[in-house]
């Protein structure tokens, strides 16, 4: 990734081009969707279409907000002041809400929230908490990240690799909040970033994970059970075989995590019912419309974790399988097949 005098201006001005061009072209791009809708008989054209001007729009608000507040610190001086983390916070809420508002109102998408009373009383408390998610599917992280804002009012920060700031509303949110940004190059910067954040949480904060480091695919998942068989970690590999819908977790994050704040306790996720696209081309074919993305959730108290890392890294299998038995439960995705 360039430097960040060197990358930013760069994608700043390229994303505010092309999503200005986009709404001046957007009743043909709105007119092709639909036609081409027709001809192939499927949606897929037209949502699409209506998603990218959606997204597009908001884009550009949010740089001239994001600008807006840069010029209200003084060009920056005071953005690590607390009225400008509040609003900075609300922006992203607004971001995240709207994005999924429209997601979920194009495809006919509902959230279906089922935390066990435990998670659901934690989630209602003013306690810092992490949160560690399943990765799979189309929108998880923006829908899980919208659930937490929305409807439990909490401040996210976001573990994600530095690949996806080459959007510059990632990148400037990202980077003006506390959230950790991976070069997954440095393992042991990921895990000092990692720590960092979880021990600086708020009341309201929620370190939010996604453990697998990557979407599900059966491939990814073979892919993982044979790197744990590569480095001799032959207890992770037979741990991940029993798992069918899940990839084997990298305990490194996690216990970064659970490190940087001892006392924290874990709110841990599984959901199902949008299926398992994780490339566009798969979204091609199949869109999840009029479906129900159902997250399951259990609380793990922090006073019921080891503290030893090995044990830890067995204690997170643990919490990683009853992910697994929950989603076979459901009986709405494909097992990943032999390894």
């Amino acid at each position: 990734m360039p430097p960040t005098p060197l990358r930013r201006p760069v994608t700043v001005i390229v994303w505010f081009v092309l999503s200005v061009l986009v709404l001046l072209l957007s009743p043909i791009i709105l007119f092709a969707g639909t036609v081409a809708a027709a001809v192939l008989g499927r949606p897929q054209p037209r949502l699409l279409a209506q998603i990218l001007v959606s997204y597009c729009a908001r884009v550009l608000v949010v740089l001239l907000a994001l600008g807006a507040l840069w010029l209200g610190t003084g060009f920056g001086t005071r953005m690590a002041g607390q009225r400008s983390q509040r609003l900075h916070l609300r922006l992203l809420a607004w971001f995240v809400h709207e994005a999924a508002g429209r997601f979920t109102t194009l495809l006919d998408v509902d959230v279906d929230p089922q935390p066990t009373p435990e998670a659901a009383a934690a989630l209602a408390a003013d306690r810092p908490l992490l949160f560690f998610s399943r990765h799979a599917g189309p929108g998880d992280t923006m829908l899980l990240v919208d659930l937490l804002i929305s409807h439990y009012d909490r401040d996210p920060s976001v573990v994600f690799k530095q690949a996806l700031i080459i959007e510059p509303c990632v990148d400037l949110l990202a980077h003006r909040l506390p959230h950790a940004i991976l070069d997954t190059s440095d393992p042991e910067e990921c895990a000092a970033r990692i720590a960092e954040v979880s021990a600086e949480l708020g009341p309201r904060g929620v370190l939010v994970l996604f453990p697998e480091g990557g979407n599900f695919t059966p491939e990814r998942r073979r892919h993982a059970l044979r790197s744990l068989r590569r480095k001799h970690r032959n207890r992770e590999a037979e741990a991940g075989e029993k798992m069918a819908h899940v990839m084997p977790p990298h305990p490194t994050g996690a216990i970064a995590a659970l490190q940087g704040n001892p006392d924290v306790d874990v709110v841990f996720a599984a959901h199902t019912g949008l299926g398992l696209g994780a490339f566009l081309s798969e979204l091609w074919r199949e869109l999840p419309i009029g479906r129900t993305l159902t997250a399951r959730m259990w609380l793990a108290p922090a006073q019921e974790r080891p503290e030893d890392p090995r044990e830890l890294t067995e204690w997170l299998y643990a919490r990683w399988q009853r992910l697994d038995d929950w989603i076979e439960s459901q009986g709405q995705e494909t097992p990943a097949g032999p390894t």
